[in-house]
Protein backbone atom coordinates (compact mmCIF):
# COMPACT_ATOMS: atom_id res chain seq x y z
CA UNK A 1 0.00 0.00 0.00
CA UNK A 2 1.23 3.48 -0.77
CA UNK A 3 2.40 5.76 1.88
CA UNK A 4 -0.13 8.55 0.91
CA UNK A 5 -3.28 6.53 1.73
CA UNK A 6 -1.55 4.95 4.28
CA UNK A 7 -1.00 7.84 6.41
CA UNK A 8 -4.48 9.00 5.37
CA UNK A 9 -5.59 5.60 7.11
CA UNK A 10 -3.97 6.54 10.19
CA UNK A 11 -5.17 9.79 10.21
CA UNK A 12 -8.64 8.68 9.84
CA UNK A 13 -8.39 6.24 13.15
CA UNK A 14 -6.96 8.80 15.04
CA UNK A 15 -9.81 10.65 14.55
CA UNK A 16 -12.20 8.79 15.18
CA UNK A 17 -10.57 7.63 18.55
CA UNK A 18 -10.70 10.75 19.61
CA UNK A 19 -14.34 11.22 18.49
CA UNK A 20 -15.11 8.32 20.53
CA UNK A 21 -12.92 9.48 24.01
CA UNK A 22 -14.97 12.22 25.86
CA UNK A 23 -13.51 14.85 26.59
CA UNK A 24 -13.28 15.75 30.81
CA UNK A 25 -14.74 19.38 31.58
CA UNK A 26 -13.52 20.72 35.25
CA UNK A 27 -16.65 22.96 36.52
CA UNK A 28 -16.12 24.60 39.79
CA UNK A 29 -18.20 24.81 42.78
CA UNK A 30 -18.20 27.47 44.84
CA UNK A 31 -20.41 27.29 48.49
CA UNK A 32 -20.40 28.83 51.84
CA UNK A 33 -19.86 25.80 54.51
CA UNK A 34 -18.07 27.91 56.96
CA UNK A 35 -17.92 31.89 57.84
CA UNK A 36 -20.03 34.58 59.24
CA UNK A 37 -22.83 34.55 55.89
CA UNK A 38 -26.11 34.05 57.73
CA UNK A 39 -28.30 31.30 56.09
CA UNK A 40 -25.25 29.37 54.38
CA UNK A 41 -26.34 26.45 52.48
CA UNK A 42 -22.95 24.70 51.31
CA UNK A 43 -23.99 21.74 54.55
CA UNK A 44 -27.53 21.57 53.08
CA UNK A 45 -27.29 21.92 49.44
CA UNK A 46 -24.23 20.59 48.40
CA UNK A 47 -25.13 16.88 47.58
CA UNK A 48 -27.12 18.54 44.49
CA UNK A 49 -24.32 19.14 42.36
CA UNK A 50 -22.79 15.62 42.51
CA UNK A 51 -26.47 14.30 42.43
CA UNK A 52 -26.35 16.59 39.19
CA UNK A 53 -22.88 15.72 37.68
CA UNK A 54 -23.42 11.94 38.13
CA UNK A 55 -26.64 12.43 36.13
CA UNK A 56 -25.34 14.37 33.52
CA UNK A 57 -22.63 11.95 33.12
CA UNK A 58 -24.63 8.91 33.01
CA UNK A 59 -26.87 10.19 31.01
CA UNK A 60 -26.09 8.53 27.14
CA UNK A 61 -28.31 11.15 25.36
CA UNK A 62 -26.91 14.32 27.65
CA UNK A 63 -22.94 15.45 26.62
CA UNK A 64 -22.31 11.78 25.47
CA UNK A 65 -18.89 13.37 24.24
CA UNK A 66 -17.80 15.28 27.77
CA UNK A 67 -17.23 13.96 31.54
CA UNK A 68 -18.07 16.88 33.96
CA UNK A 69 -15.90 16.71 36.37
CA UNK A 70 -16.24 18.70 39.56
CA UNK A 71 -14.27 20.58 42.18
CA UNK A 72 -15.48 22.41 44.79
CA UNK A 73 -13.95 25.17 47.45
CA UNK A 74 -15.68 26.61 50.82
CA UNK A 75 -15.79 30.57 50.14
CA UNK A 76 -17.06 31.35 53.37
CA UNK A 77 -19.50 33.29 51.55
CA UNK A 78 -16.51 36.21 51.85
CA UNK A 79 -16.14 38.05 48.46
CA UNK A 80 -12.12 38.18 48.51
CA UNK A 81 -11.90 34.72 49.39
CA UNK A 82 -14.77 33.60 46.52
CA UNK A 83 -12.73 35.84 43.88
CA UNK A 84 -9.33 33.87 44.65
CA UNK A 85 -10.78 30.93 45.04
CA UNK A 86 -12.32 31.58 40.85
CA UNK A 87 -9.14 33.39 39.72
CA UNK A 88 -7.35 29.78 40.70
CA UNK A 89 -9.94 27.62 38.89
CA UNK A 90 -9.46 29.79 35.78
CA UNK A 91 -6.00 29.46 35.65
CA UNK A 92 -6.54 25.78 35.93
CA UNK A 93 -9.14 25.68 32.84
CA UNK A 94 -11.98 25.54 34.48
CA UNK A 95 -14.93 25.56 32.01
CA UNK A 96 -17.57 26.79 34.09
CA UNK A 97 -18.95 28.40 37.72
CA UNK A 98 -21.67 27.12 39.71
CA UNK A 99 -22.35 29.83 42.71
CA UNK A 100 -20.72 31.61 44.07
CA UNK A 101 -22.80 31.99 47.51
CA UNK A 102 -23.97 35.14 49.10
CA UNK A 103 -21.67 37.37 47.03
CA UNK A 104 -21.47 37.27 43.45
CA UNK A 105 -21.09 40.52 41.27
CA UNK A 106 -17.39 40.66 41.58
CA UNK A 107 -17.04 37.31 41.01
CA UNK A 108 -19.57 37.54 38.04
CA UNK A 109 -17.26 40.57 36.66
CA UNK A 110 -13.81 38.26 37.01
CA UNK A 111 -15.41 35.23 35.72
CA UNK A 112 -17.04 37.58 32.17
CA UNK A 113 -12.60 38.45 31.94
CA UNK A 114 -12.34 35.17 30.22
CA UNK A 115 -15.64 34.41 29.19
CA UNK A 116 -16.43 31.59 31.60
CA UNK A 117 -20.32 30.55 32.17
CA UNK A 118 -21.12 31.69 36.08
CA UNK A 119 -24.63 30.17 36.83
CA UNK A 120 -25.79 31.17 40.91
CA UNK A 121 -28.03 28.94 42.73
CA UNK A 122 -28.05 31.23 46.03
CA UNK A 123 -27.23 35.02 45.03
CA UNK A 124 -29.44 37.80 44.88
CA UNK A 125 -27.64 40.62 44.22
CA UNK A 126 -29.56 42.34 41.28
CA UNK A 127 -26.01 43.71 40.40
CA UNK A 128 -24.75 40.64 38.81
CA UNK A 129 -27.98 40.83 36.49
CA UNK A 130 -26.04 42.85 34.06
CA UNK A 131 -23.34 40.81 33.52
CA UNK A 132 -23.59 38.78 29.87
CA UNK A 133 -21.93 35.63 31.24
CA UNK A 134 -24.00 35.53 34.38
CA UNK A 135 -27.22 33.31 34.89
CA UNK A 136 -29.06 32.46 38.59
CA UNK A 137 -31.71 30.02 39.41
CA UNK A 138 -32.39 31.76 42.11
CA UNK A 139 -34.50 35.21 41.56
CA UNK A 140 -32.56 38.46 42.83
CA UNK A 141 -33.99 40.13 45.32
CA UNK A 142 -35.59 42.55 42.85
CA UNK A 143 -38.31 39.62 40.92
CA UNK A 144 -40.80 39.71 43.68
CA UNK A 145 -41.63 42.99 42.57
CA UNK A 146 -43.32 41.78 39.26
CA UNK A 147 -45.53 39.69 42.00
CA UNK A 148 -46.59 42.09 43.95
CA UNK A 149 -47.52 44.34 41.59
CA UNK A 150 -49.69 41.23 39.96
CA UNK A 151 -51.39 41.13 43.31
CA UNK A 152 -52.05 44.68 43.47
CA UNK A 153 -53.66 44.46 40.19
CA UNK A 154 -55.64 41.56 40.61
CA UNK A 155 -57.41 43.57 42.91
CA UNK A 156 -57.54 46.75 41.72
CA UNK A 157 -55.36 48.32 44.04
CA UNK A 158 -53.70 51.07 42.19
CA UNK A 159 -52.76 53.21 44.63
CA UNK A 160 -50.08 51.95 47.61
CA UNK A 161 -47.59 53.03 50.27
CA UNK A 162 -44.33 51.14 50.20
CA UNK A 163 -42.58 51.39 53.74
CA UNK A 164 -39.18 49.30 53.72
CA UNK A 165 -36.39 48.58 55.57
CA UNK A 166 -32.82 49.74 54.69
CA UNK A 167 -31.66 46.57 53.70
CA UNK A 168 -34.21 46.41 50.84
CA UNK A 169 -33.50 49.62 49.26
CA UNK A 170 -33.13 48.12 45.65
CA UNK A 171 -36.43 46.33 46.44
CA UNK A 172 -38.56 48.90 46.58
CA UNK A 173 -36.91 51.62 44.10
CA UNK A 174 -37.48 48.80 41.89
CA UNK A 175 -40.66 48.14 43.15
CA UNK A 176 -41.63 51.98 42.43
CA UNK A 177 -39.79 52.36 39.59
CA UNK A 178 -42.12 49.21 37.68
CA UNK A 179 -45.70 50.62 39.33
CA UNK A 180 -44.51 53.94 37.38
CA UNK A 181 -44.36 51.74 34.38
CA UNK A 182 -47.78 49.89 35.00
CA UNK A 183 -49.86 53.54 35.45
CA UNK A 184 -49.98 52.66 39.11
CA UNK A 185 -49.50 55.51 41.78
CA UNK A 186 -47.08 55.36 44.76
CA UNK A 187 -48.78 57.53 47.47
CA UNK A 188 -46.34 57.93 50.14
CA UNK A 189 -42.90 55.87 50.64
CA UNK A 190 -41.14 55.91 54.25
CA UNK A 191 -37.78 53.97 54.64
CA UNK A 192 -36.76 53.15 58.06
CA UNK A 193 -33.73 51.18 59.54
CA UNK A 194 -33.63 47.96 60.66
CA UNK A 195 -34.91 46.65 64.51
CA UNK A 196 -32.07 45.11 65.26
CA UNK A 197 -29.60 47.92 63.90
CA UNK A 198 -32.30 50.41 65.91
CA UNK A 199 -31.86 49.18 69.34
CA UNK A 200 -28.37 47.47 69.15
CA UNK A 201 -26.91 51.11 68.35
CA UNK A 202 -30.69 52.89 70.81
CA UNK A 203 -31.54 55.27 67.65
CA UNK A 204 -35.02 56.79 68.19
CA UNK A 205 -36.36 53.67 65.83
CA UNK A 206 -36.43 51.60 69.05
CA UNK A 207 -38.30 53.56 71.17
CA UNK A 208 -42.65 52.89 71.14
CA UNK A 209 -43.85 55.21 69.44
CA UNK A 210 -41.42 55.41 66.31
CA UNK A 211 -44.13 53.43 64.44
CA UNK A 212 -46.74 55.35 65.20
CA UNK A 213 -45.46 58.23 64.13
CA UNK A 214 -45.11 56.31 60.58
CA UNK A 215 -48.47 55.33 60.74
CA UNK A 216 -50.23 58.41 61.49
CA UNK A 217 -47.97 60.16 58.62
CA UNK A 218 -48.91 58.06 56.35
CA UNK A 219 -52.37 56.41 56.78
CA UNK A 220 -54.55 59.47 55.46
CA UNK A 221 -52.13 58.70 52.24
CA UNK A 222 -52.99 55.37 51.53
CA UNK A 223 -55.08 52.83 52.45
CA UNK A 224 -52.72 49.85 50.89
CA UNK A 225 -49.50 49.51 52.45
CA UNK A 226 -46.52 47.43 50.81
CA UNK A 227 -43.68 46.04 53.62
CA UNK A 228 -40.26 45.00 52.85
CA UNK A 229 -38.48 43.99 54.96
CA UNK A 230 -37.56 41.55 58.49
CA UNK A 231 -40.99 39.98 59.60
CA UNK A 232 -40.74 40.58 63.18
CA UNK A 233 -40.71 44.33 61.84
CA UNK A 234 -44.01 43.74 60.01
CA UNK A 235 -45.31 42.28 63.48
CA UNK A 236 -44.62 45.75 64.90
CA UNK A 237 -45.88 47.85 62.18
CA UNK A 238 -49.27 45.66 62.31
CA UNK A 239 -49.64 45.72 65.73
CA UNK A 240 -49.32 49.74 65.72
CA UNK A 241 -52.18 49.82 62.81
CA UNK A 242 -54.21 48.04 65.17
CA UNK A 243 -53.69 50.07 67.80
CA UNK A 244 -55.03 52.83 65.98
CA UNK A 245 -57.92 51.14 64.96
CA UNK A 246 -57.64 50.59 60.93
CA UNK A 247 -57.85 46.88 60.79
CA UNK A 248 -61.30 47.57 62.67
CA UNK A 249 -63.50 48.35 59.96
CA UNK A 250 -61.41 46.75 56.81
CA UNK A 251 -60.57 49.73 55.47
CA UNK A 252 -56.51 49.25 55.34
CA UNK A 253 -54.98 46.08 53.77
CA UNK A 254 -51.02 45.06 54.21
CA UNK A 255 -49.38 43.19 51.72
CA UNK A 256 -45.98 41.92 53.21
CA UNK A 257 -43.13 40.52 50.53
CA UNK A 258 -40.84 37.71 51.82
CA UNK A 259 -37.71 36.30 50.30
CA UNK A 260 -37.69 33.09 52.24
CA UNK A 261 -39.52 29.99 50.39
CA UNK A 262 -43.40 28.81 52.27
CA UNK A 263 -42.66 27.28 55.51
CA UNK A 264 -45.96 25.44 57.63
CA UNK A 265 -43.60 25.56 60.55
CA UNK A 266 -42.18 28.96 60.25
CA UNK A 267 -45.46 30.86 58.75
CA UNK A 268 -46.19 32.00 62.58
CA UNK A 269 -44.01 34.61 62.10
CA UNK A 270 -46.33 36.61 60.07
CA UNK A 271 -48.81 37.33 62.90
CA UNK A 272 -46.78 36.71 66.36
CA UNK A 273 -42.98 37.32 67.09
CA UNK A 274 -41.00 34.25 68.01
CA UNK A 275 -41.18 34.77 71.75
CA UNK A 276 -44.31 35.44 71.81
CA UNK A 277 -45.35 31.84 70.63
CA UNK A 278 -42.33 29.87 72.09
CA UNK A 279 -42.01 30.70 75.76
CA UNK A 280 -45.13 29.69 76.98
CA UNK A 281 -48.50 27.69 76.64
CA UNK A 282 -50.89 29.74 75.31
CA UNK A 283 -53.64 29.91 72.49
CA UNK A 284 -53.92 32.63 70.07
CA UNK A 285 -56.55 35.42 70.89
CA UNK A 286 -59.20 37.30 68.94
CA UNK A 287 -57.54 40.23 68.11
CA UNK A 288 -54.58 38.47 66.87
CA UNK A 289 -56.89 36.96 63.94
CA UNK A 290 -58.75 40.23 63.60
CA UNK A 291 -55.11 41.91 62.40
CA UNK A 292 -54.08 38.77 60.21
CA UNK A 293 -57.36 39.29 58.30
CA UNK A 294 -55.88 42.63 57.06
CA UNK A 295 -52.69 40.43 55.47
CA UNK A 296 -51.26 39.30 52.17
CA UNK A 297 -47.76 37.64 51.97
CA UNK A 298 -46.18 37.13 48.85
CA UNK A 299 -43.70 34.59 49.30
CA UNK A 300 -41.54 31.91 47.30
CA UNK A 301 -44.04 28.51 47.01
CA UNK A 302 -43.23 25.62 48.45
CA UNK A 303 -41.80 22.43 46.39
CA UNK A 304 -44.24 19.61 45.43
CA UNK A 305 -44.99 16.69 47.55
CA UNK A 306 -42.29 14.96 45.57
CA UNK A 307 -39.78 17.13 46.57
CA UNK A 308 -38.89 14.72 49.22
CA UNK A 309 -37.58 11.67 47.13
CA UNK A 310 -34.98 14.33 45.67
CA UNK A 311 -34.28 15.92 49.18
CA UNK A 312 -33.99 11.99 50.89
CA UNK A 313 -31.35 11.29 48.06
CA UNK A 314 -29.09 15.04 48.53
CA UNK A 315 -29.04 14.00 51.86
CA UNK A 316 -27.32 11.07 51.15
CA UNK A 317 -25.10 12.54 48.93
CA UNK A 318 -23.85 14.83 51.50
CA UNK A 319 -22.41 12.45 53.61
CA UNK A 320 -20.48 10.91 50.81
CA UNK A 321 -17.70 12.09 48.69
CA UNK A 322 -16.22 14.33 47.65
CA UNK A 323 -17.95 16.42 50.77
CA UNK A 324 -18.22 13.60 52.78
CA UNK A 325 -20.65 15.95 55.33
CA UNK A 326 -20.99 14.09 58.89
CA UNK A 327 -25.07 13.58 59.90
CA UNK A 328 -25.74 15.13 63.31
CA UNK A 329 -26.29 12.38 65.94
CA UNK A 330 -29.98 13.59 66.56
CA UNK A 331 -30.76 12.51 62.90
CA UNK A 332 -29.20 9.10 63.63
CA UNK A 333 -30.63 8.12 66.93
CA UNK A 334 -34.15 9.14 65.72
CA UNK A 335 -36.41 8.42 62.87
CA UNK A 336 -38.39 11.08 63.17
CA UNK A 337 -35.87 13.82 62.65
CA UNK A 338 -34.20 14.39 59.44
CA UNK A 339 -31.98 17.11 58.29
CA UNK A 340 -34.34 19.96 56.00
CA UNK A 341 -33.30 20.20 52.71
CA UNK A 342 -34.28 23.61 51.71
CA UNK A 343 -35.14 25.12 47.52
CA UNK A 344 -31.21 25.82 47.37
CA UNK A 345 -30.29 22.64 46.65
CA UNK A 346 -33.24 22.61 43.96
CA UNK A 347 -31.40 26.10 42.61
CA UNK A 348 -28.58 24.08 42.68
CA UNK A 349 -29.74 21.03 41.11
CA UNK A 350 -31.49 22.86 38.15
CA UNK A 351 -28.50 25.42 37.36
CA UNK A 352 -26.30 21.94 36.77
CA UNK A 353 -28.67 20.20 34.44
CA UNK A 354 -29.43 24.69 32.49
CA UNK A 355 -26.03 24.33 31.67
CA UNK A 356 -25.27 20.66 30.37
CA UNK A 357 -28.76 20.84 28.07
CA UNK A 358 -27.06 23.85 26.36
CA UNK A 359 -23.96 23.00 26.09
CA UNK A 360 -25.48 19.92 24.71
CA UNK A 361 -27.43 21.45 22.20
CA UNK A 362 -24.37 23.85 20.93
CA UNK A 363 -22.33 20.29 20.52
CA UNK A 364 -24.73 19.49 18.40
CA UNK A 365 -25.36 21.66 16.68
CA UNK A 366 -21.53 21.10 15.04
CA UNK A 367 -21.27 19.24 12.35
CA UNK A 368 -17.59 17.31 13.44
CA UNK A 369 -16.87 17.28 17.17
CA UNK A 370 -13.79 16.25 18.34
CA UNK A 371 -11.53 17.89 21.86
CA UNK A 372 -10.39 20.86 20.41
CA UNK A 373 -13.63 21.56 19.04
CA UNK A 374 -15.48 20.54 22.64
CA UNK A 375 -13.14 22.69 23.75
CA UNK A 376 -13.44 25.70 21.96
CA UNK A 377 -17.68 25.62 22.24
CA UNK A 378 -17.43 24.95 26.16
CA UNK A 379 -14.76 27.78 26.47
CA UNK A 380 -17.27 30.67 24.92
CA UNK A 381 -19.69 31.48 28.35
CA UNK A 382 -21.16 34.05 26.27
CA UNK A 383 -23.00 31.68 23.94
CA UNK A 384 -23.56 29.50 26.69
CA UNK A 385 -25.64 31.76 28.63
CA UNK A 386 -27.96 33.02 25.58
CA UNK A 387 -28.33 29.50 24.66
CA UNK A 388 -29.75 29.40 28.26
CA UNK A 389 -31.70 32.28 28.15
CA UNK A 390 -33.33 31.64 24.62
CA UNK A 391 -35.11 28.28 26.30
CA UNK A 392 -37.05 31.07 28.09
CA UNK A 393 -38.42 28.03 31.06
CA UNK A 394 -37.54 25.36 32.61
CA UNK A 395 -39.24 22.53 34.77
CA UNK A 396 -37.26 22.43 38.46
CA UNK A 397 -36.92 19.43 40.39
CA UNK A 398 -39.49 21.27 42.44
CA UNK A 399 -41.96 20.79 39.95
CA UNK A 400 -42.58 23.96 39.33
CA UNK A 401 -42.13 25.95 35.89
CA UNK A 402 -39.32 28.91 35.87
CA UNK A 403 -39.06 31.37 33.69
CA UNK A 404 -35.67 33.39 33.06
CA UNK A 405 -35.71 37.02 31.98
CA UNK A 406 -33.85 38.67 29.48
CA UNK A 407 -31.17 38.57 31.68
CA UNK A 408 -30.88 35.13 32.61
CA UNK A 409 -32.38 35.81 35.96
CA UNK A 410 -35.11 33.03 37.41
CA UNK A 411 -37.85 34.97 37.82
CA UNK A 412 -39.14 32.36 40.73
CA UNK A 413 -42.21 30.67 41.55
CA UNK A 414 -44.41 32.93 43.83
CA UNK A 415 -47.27 32.33 45.72
CA UNK A 416 -49.59 34.06 48.33
CA UNK A 417 -50.47 33.27 52.14
CA UNK A 418 -53.13 34.50 54.20
CA UNK A 419 -54.79 33.61 57.08
CA UNK A 420 -57.60 30.72 57.29
CA UNK A 421 -59.50 28.56 59.53
CA UNK A 422 -57.10 25.76 59.99
CA UNK A 423 -56.35 23.81 63.51
CA UNK A 424 -52.42 24.05 64.13
CA UNK A 425 -50.33 23.79 66.84
CA UNK A 426 -46.41 23.90 67.65
CA UNK A 427 -44.28 22.82 69.99
CA UNK A 428 -41.41 25.00 71.28
CA UNK A 429 -39.54 22.17 73.67
CA UNK A 430 -41.71 21.92 76.76
CA UNK A 431 -44.07 24.88 75.44
CA UNK A 432 -47.17 24.10 73.21
CA UNK A 433 -48.88 27.04 71.18
CA UNK A 434 -52.21 26.33 69.51
CA UNK A 435 -54.80 28.31 67.25
CA UNK A 436 -57.47 27.43 65.44
CA UNK A 437 -56.62 30.16 62.25
CA UNK A 438 -53.45 30.11 60.40
CA UNK A 439 -50.94 31.35 57.47
CA UNK A 440 -51.61 29.21 55.07
CA UNK A 441 -51.05 28.93 50.74
CA UNK A 442 -54.01 30.83 49.24
CA UNK A 443 -53.28 31.88 45.84
CA UNK A 444 -50.04 31.38 43.20
CA UNK A 445 -49.23 33.39 40.10
CA UNK A 446 -48.50 32.14 36.55
CA UNK A 447 -46.28 32.83 33.88
CA UNK A 448 -47.29 36.50 31.98
CA UNK A 449 -45.93 38.56 29.57
CA UNK A 450 -45.11 42.04 31.45
CA UNK A 451 -46.89 40.54 34.91
CA UNK A 452 -47.56 37.19 35.99
CA UNK A 453 -51.20 36.16 36.77
CA UNK A 454 -52.31 35.95 39.58
CA UNK A 455 -54.84 33.07 40.14
CA UNK A 456 -56.62 31.98 43.87
CA UNK A 457 -56.00 27.93 44.30
CA UNK A 458 -59.83 27.25 44.63
CA UNK A 459 -63.18 30.08 44.60
CA UNK A 460 -62.80 29.06 48.86
CA UNK A 461 -59.30 30.54 48.90
CA UNK A 462 -60.52 34.28 48.90
CA UNK A 463 -59.22 36.19 51.53
CA UNK A 464 -61.09 36.39 54.91
CA UNK A 465 -61.63 39.87 54.31
CA UNK A 466 -62.82 42.01 57.97
CA UNK A 467 -65.60 43.57 55.97
CA UNK A 468 -66.82 40.99 54.06
CA UNK A 469 -65.34 42.43 50.60
CA UNK A 470 -61.80 43.97 50.14
CA UNK A 471 -60.92 47.18 50.78
CA UNK A 472 -60.58 50.16 48.07
CA UNK A 473 -57.24 51.96 47.60
CA UNK A 474 -58.66 55.22 48.07
CA UNK A 475 -62.20 56.36 49.71
CA UNK A 476 -64.80 56.66 48.02
CA UNK A 477 -66.49 59.83 47.72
Amino acid sequence: MPPGPLLLLVLLLAATATSQTKKNLTIGYLTAIKGDLRDRQGLIASGAIKMAVDQVNSDDNLLPNVTLVLQWHDTRGDTVLSTKVLTDLMCEGVYAIFGPEGSCYVEAIVAQSRNIPMISYKCSDYRASSVPTFARTEPPDTQVTKSVLALLKYYEWFKFCIVWEDDWNSVARSLSKEANEVNMTVTAWREVQSSNKCCRDKLPCCTNNFWYNIITETMNLTRIYVFLGQAKTLVDMMQTMQALGLFNNGEYIVIYADLLTYSPREAYKYIWRYESVSKTTLSCEKSDFQRSRSLLVVVPSPPSESYEGFSEKVRLYNNEPPFSFPTPPVFTVSHEWSKFITVTAANLYDSVLLYARALDKLLREEPFLNHTIIQSVASNGTRIIETIIKNRTYTSVTGATIKLDSNGDSEGNFSVVAVMKKDFSLQFGDHNFTCDYYMVPVGQFQQGDKLPEYKLNSPSSQPLWVSGHKPDDEPSC
